[in-house]
């Protein structure tokens, strides 16, 4: 029995099972989780390695290549990547696609342990960081006040952490900026001399002197007892106590023990104030604008009490924010959408009863595809609500051609249950073809383990989700629903639509009388493409401009905090000074002694007067200069960061800062090329200290254990943990003023030869002097240094070619050589996986059209849409002036499934009345008239749906790539098909039965010669 012939028959059977389907679907509204992004893997890991006070060349051999090395015998690694300088180094690993990030963050730990003999003894911990775009902070927090912050972390940790870790939902909250105090043990050089104090032994006995350990077991009385000797250090009065060397010498005597906060080697402004930054990431399950909701209402209440007065806390970057922007203005672009499709709807049908159960598959099919969210572990995020509102346009096609057809069996004297009946099992196999062609196309995604596949899953499922449910209902609902209403009466007077019709059916007609004219103007209109691809512009990650600027500071050395915070205060004072000109919202400032960015926080699109290309040229225009740097823009975006980028390679770091300066230079003069900068940066000046071995040999001593004591005294080590009343305390042994240290009392420092004997370090070892090595870039093991390219009115594709011939041209000494960054391979990568997944779909679409036709030559004349569709996408696109990007490509996919759909309605429709007796020209010209009103309705409401998102600028999550591209593909491609299926199908339709019709004919003729 048909579903339909089930859904007549039993009613209240049908209707209790779509109410029960609605129920659930809006209870799931309540329970799917909304997220910025959903839980997407990117097969990448990135390890910190942080190791304070060293030099770039120390970390990067005694760290970052151990680490590189032992990373690469990883199974399925595409790169490794690395970068080393002052005080920490980071290693990026990129897996081939497929590989678990998850199982391959445990192996990178496992091999990393492995190699850990072979790192520094005072390397105490690293970060194991993966790609994932749901491990985002949901919510970036900025502390500032007058008053001074850098010794608040008690303050903050106790107010502001713990209480909002405390939250439900909340994974981890970071809070940096402050410090927590250290017990800091400072040795007075000229004591350790006195008392000849040896200190690697120091070192040694404050690490033993804490313990608490079990000692097995007494009995005394008939009861037992544990035993547990305690040697717990409770504080700085202990430490000072703790004898050290014979004679009662206490660590007192030797240094001075106190508990402070430890000194900064970097610091934060927010208009023009310290600030501190706090991060909070949600728990993965989470609703992310629950948890921002409930983290804010908390720091409400936080902000009354007594103690936090006069601080401010402001947000830097909040996810809800961008997740409900891009709701409510998919929602309102949605209803418009809805809207107007219901206009169209009514405009052709005329009767308001029919209009609204064609209306009832858009709620009901949102409404499932909620309920299904839920049920396959679906969040509502920015990639799925991009789904659903594609969806929209399309969930009253099947509705339309089916009511449609009701109503032609109903004006051919029918009954109503009768012509329901008929109406809707006629078009069954078409519609039911036409759904499977539009949701097919999702298909390759699932064989496809790409990056962007991943990401087409979530736009995937909503759409196919929301078709299935609308064919369901087109099926079962609106046939019961059309049965039981009055049909529509013929209107007596002549409508706008019947003599379209009428019109339609006599041009129909006279083209296909006219074959040789039809054949012309189908070969000029698939030739037509070529004059708008000529000037098509490609760019699949095309840069978006933000409400905000970057700017560096490019300092060309290491300098004190200090220094840097003078310069980084003037340029604070030239901005706020133009704050109100330069249409400023905020300064966020954070700086180190080497480097230095401010972010520059615009006011909102809908309160500028002013583009942000005008700001930077104004703020460049008078800004200040400063001796310690160049400060100069970049644009900063999120799916942009490396907008262009090129490497020189090698292996001397010296010799590729000399060709990378060459680069510079030579791309700078390049038209279209702005901000062209070198990595390359500046060393600090170092002092190199070479141990003479005979020297050390012949006090006892071997150079390790020199090297060794001079680390110790210099860096300072952390040689304990203590327990504090809320966490443990760590203690730090450092010789006093370390920062502060001058050549010559490096020089005096006291070296421990025997136990009545220590020397000065100058009589064991040679000084010089000398400009060190500036951050330290590999890429797949090879020293590699990076030239950044912001692009100005030029495309990534002309910068490619332009910047080919600048690197060609370079004569590059032996062994060095220069490469592509990884932008251009995402674009060459972007582009091959959506050419793959449309050459997949479009053989899917095919298989499913030769089986519904049981023919290999009629689904040629319905493939045709495709490709009159991408013709009308290069048309319109430059007519509107669209770039052609990664979205783009996304919405010719979709529209693959879309175009198909009239041509399958048409076609199919011609067969049955070819099959009932009609002649070919007759059922081509009957059909085309029949299925005119269904095919303009359809592509109606999908376009107008559309029509909202191509004429805004609506961003995914309110900052990412806009999805304009996407529906004006959409739009563009389904409205040229749409005249095409209608004007020109029927004639290709004739065209290739006139072939298969010759074709048999000579199969029978040879058949008969044998």
């Amino acid at each position: 029995m048909h579903i339909t012939d089930l859904s007549i028959r039993r009613p209240v059977t049908t209707l209790m099972i779509f109410v029960s389907l609605v129920v659930v679907g809006l209870i799931a509204t309540r329970l799917v989780p909304l997220e910025f992004m959903p839980n997407i893997t990117f097969p990448g890991a990135f390890v910190q390695l942080p190791y304070p006070n060293s030099t770039p060349a120390e970390i990067n051999e005694n760290i970052a290549r151990p680490i590189e090395e032992v990373l690469a015998t990883l199974s399925g690694v595409e790169q490794i990547n690395s970068n080393s300088g002052e005080d920490n180094a980071g290693v990026v690993v990129i897996f081939k696609q497929g590989n678990d990030i998850n199982l391959k963050a445990i192996e990178i730990k496992e091999k990393i342990e492995s190699v850990r003999n072979q790192l520094p003894e005072d390397f105490e911990y690293y970060q194991i960081f993966k790609f994932q775009d749901g491990d985002a902070p949901t919510l970036l927090l900025r502390i500032s006040s007058d008053r001074d912050l850098s010794d608040a972390y008690e303050l903050l940790n106790r107010n502001l952490k713990q209480r909002i870790e405390r939250i439900p939902g909340v994974g981890q909250v970071t809070l940096y900026g402050v410090e927590k105090k250290e017990i800091r043990v400072e040795l007075d050089p000229d004591r350790l001399t006195a008392y000849n104090i040896n200190l690697n032994e120091l070192s040694n006995k404050l690490r033993q002197a804490n313990f608490s350990i079990s000692a097995g077991r007494i009995t005394d009385s008939g009861m037992r007892y544990m035993v547990r000797p305690m040697g717990d250090l409770n504080g700085v009065e202990d430490i000072e106590n703790l004898i050290i060397a014979d004679r009662n010498i206490r660590v007192k005597d030797i240094a001075t023990v106190k508990y402070t906060e430890p000194e900064r080697n970097y610091a934060r402004h927010l208009d023009k104030k310290y600030a501190v930054g706090l991060d909070i990431t949600k728990e993965s399950t989470a609703n992310t604008v629950e948890v921002v909701d409930a983290v804010l209402a908390e720091i409400d209440e936080i902000s009354k009490l007594p103690e936090m007065r006069g601080i401010e806390i402001y947000e830097m970057f909040n996810q809800a924010d961008g997740i409900l922007s891009s709701l409510r203005e998919l929602f309102n672009a949605g209803m418009i959408g809805a809207l107007l499709s219901i206009v169209v709807l009514y405009i052709f049908l005329r009767q308001v009863g029919t209009t609204l159960i064609v209306a009832t598959a858009v709620p009901f099919s949102l409404i499932v595809t909620l309920g299904f969210f839920f049920f396959l572990d679906i969040s509502l995020n920015i990639l799925s609500m991009m789904g659903l509102m594609l969806a929209i346009g399309m969930l009253v096609d099947n509705a339309v051609v089916v009511t449609e057809n009701i109503h032609r069996f109903q004006r051919k004297g029918n009954d109503a249950k009768t012509a329901s009946v008929l109406g809707a099992k006629q078009v069954a196999i078409a519609v039911t073809a036409g759904t499977l062609t539009s949701i097919i196309v999702f298909l390759p995604n699932v064989v496809n383990e790409s990056f962007i596949s991943q990401h087409m899953y979530y736009i995937g499922m909503a759409i196919i989700i929301s078709l299935l449910a609308s064919l369901l209902i087109s099926l079962t609902v609106i046939p019961l629903l059309a049965s039981k209403i009055t049909p529509p009466e013929k209107s007596k007077k002549e409508t706008l639509i019947d003599k379209l019709s009428i019109k339609y059916s006599q041009l129909l007609d006279w083209l296909l009388e006219r074959r040789k004219l039809s054949v012309f103007l189908i070969t000029l209109l698939f030739f037509s493409g070529v004059i708008p691809l000529s000037f098509m512009n490609v760019d699949m990650f095309p840069r978006v401009e933000e409400r905000q600027l970057y700017l560096q500071y490019n300092l060309n050395a290491s300098y004190t905090l200090e220094t840097v915070k003078e310069s980084v205060d003037r340029i604070e004072e030239y901005l706020y000074n133009n704050q109100e000109n330069f249409e400023i919202e905020s300064v966020y400032t954070y700086y180190e002694p080497e480097n230095a960015t401010s972010t520059i926080n615009l006011i909102p699109d809908d309160e500028a007067h002013k583009s942000v290309t005008q700001i930077k040229e104004e703020i460049e225009a008078n800004l200040p200069k400063i001796a310690i740097g160049q400060p100069g823009f970049e644009y900063i975006s999120r799916n942009s960061s490396e907008q262009v980028q090129v490497f020189v390679q090698g292996e001397a770091m010296d010799v590729l800062e000399d060709l990378a300066e060459q680069v510079e230079w030579r791309l700078g003069q390049i038209d279209g090329f702005a901000d062209v900068r070198s990595e390359a940066e500046t060393g600090s000046d170092e002092v190199r200290l070479t141990v003479n071995h005979d020297r050390a040999r012949n006090f006892g001593l071997t150079s390790d254990a020199v090297a060794n004591m001079v680390s110790n005294a210099m860096r300072g080590q952390t040689v304990q943990r203590i327990r504090g009343p809320e966490s443990e305390i760590d203690v730090v042994l450092a010789f006093q003023d370390v920062n502060r240290q001058t050549m010559e009392d490096l020089q005096n420092l006291p070296i421990t030869v025997n136990e009545e004997q220590t020397v000065k370090l100058a009589t064991l070892a040679d000084f010089e002097q000398r400009p060190g090595a500036g951050r330290i870039f590999r890429e797949n093991r090879k020293t590699s240094l990076g030239i950044n390219i912001n692009l100005d009115d030029i495309t990534s594709d002309e910068a490619r070619t332009e910047i080919s011939k600048v690197m060609n041209q370079i004569v590059y000494p032996a062994g060095y050589s220069w490469s592509f960054g990884r932008s251009f391979g995402n674009d060459a990568e972007a582009m091959n996986v959506m050419l793959f997944n449309i050459g997949i779909a479009f053989f899917l679409i095919y298989l499913i059209m030769a089986s519904l036709f049981e023919s290999l030559l009629y689904p040629t004349s319905v493939i045709s849409c495709i490709f009159f569709g991408v013709i009308g996408i290069f048309w319109f696109f430059f007519i509107t002036g669209t770039s052609f990007d990664l979205m783009a490509f996304i919405g010719i996919l979709i529209l693959m499934g879309i175009v198909v759909n009239n041509g399958i309605v048409l076609i199919d429709h011609i067969n049955h009345l070819r099959s009932e007796g009609l002649s070919r020209r007759e059922a081509v010209v009957q059909g085309g008239r029949d299925r005119m009103r269904p095919i303009l309705m359809t592509a109606g409401t999908t376009v107008l749906g559309l029509i909202p998102l191509c004429i805004g600028t609506t961003q995914i999550g309110g900052d990412g790539p806009p999805y304009f591209p996407m529906a004006r593909a959409i739009v563009g491609g389904l409205t040229f098909s749409t005249i095409v299926t209608l004007l020109v199908l029927p004639s290709i339709y004739v065209i290739l039965d006139d072939i298969s019709i010759w074709s048999r004919r000579v199969i029978r003729a040879s058949g008969n010669d044998e």
